[in-house]
């Protein structure tokens, strides 16, 4: 018997499909035969500004303090706190206005920025206080500073008119 002789199959070299020779950048050099890679110029990476700038100029992680200024988007707002009920409120902050819950889950201030409606649930103190028409309880009196008269209604009819008629 004669032994089985193997030989390697040679399998010649193909590009991937649709792919051009490379250039490998070869330039060549003093003599014959040799070849050096061409070199390129050093490119720095360009710096991180956005980040820092943003933290530094408008957001103090350190201090945990906003320096400049937020839009918020019509979806946005600022919540501080949360509402769990039976334990603690919240203030919301939107471009609509702004609300306050208490633990009980009771709107107890309203700013509305479309109307600029405001309505408190508690007691309101001021040093001055101007306004047209300041309307009292249930509206029954009317305190009308601009006609310079108090007028106290009975079932929508004006029962007492102080001042000028």
């Amino acid at each position: 018997m004669t032994d089985k002789v193997y030989t390697p199959q040679v399998v010649k070299d193909a590009p991937f499909p649709q792919e051009g020779e490379v250039d490998f950048g070869v330039s060549q050099s003093k003599g014959k035969d040799i070849y050096t890679p061409q070199t390129t110029k050093d490119q720095s990476f360009p710096t991180k500004r956005i980040a820092v700038e943003l933290i530094s100029n408008v957001l103090n992680t350190k201090s945990k303090k906003i320096l400049g200024e937020f839009e918020l988007v019509d979806q946005g707002a600022f919540r501080v706190g949360k509402y769990v009920d039976g334990s603690s409120g919240e203030i919301a902050i939107t471009p609509n206005g702004i609300t306050a819950k208490d633990s009980n889950g009771e709107t107890t201030f309203g700013l509305d920025g479309t109307t600029g409606s405001a309505v408190f649930k508690g007691t309101v103190q001021a040093g001055t206080l101007i306004g047209g028409a300041v309307s009292v309880g249930d509206g029954d009196i009317l305190i009308d500073g601009a006609k310079k008269r108090m007028i106290f209604y009975e079932n929508d009819i004006p029962v007492i008119v102080i001042g000028n008629a």
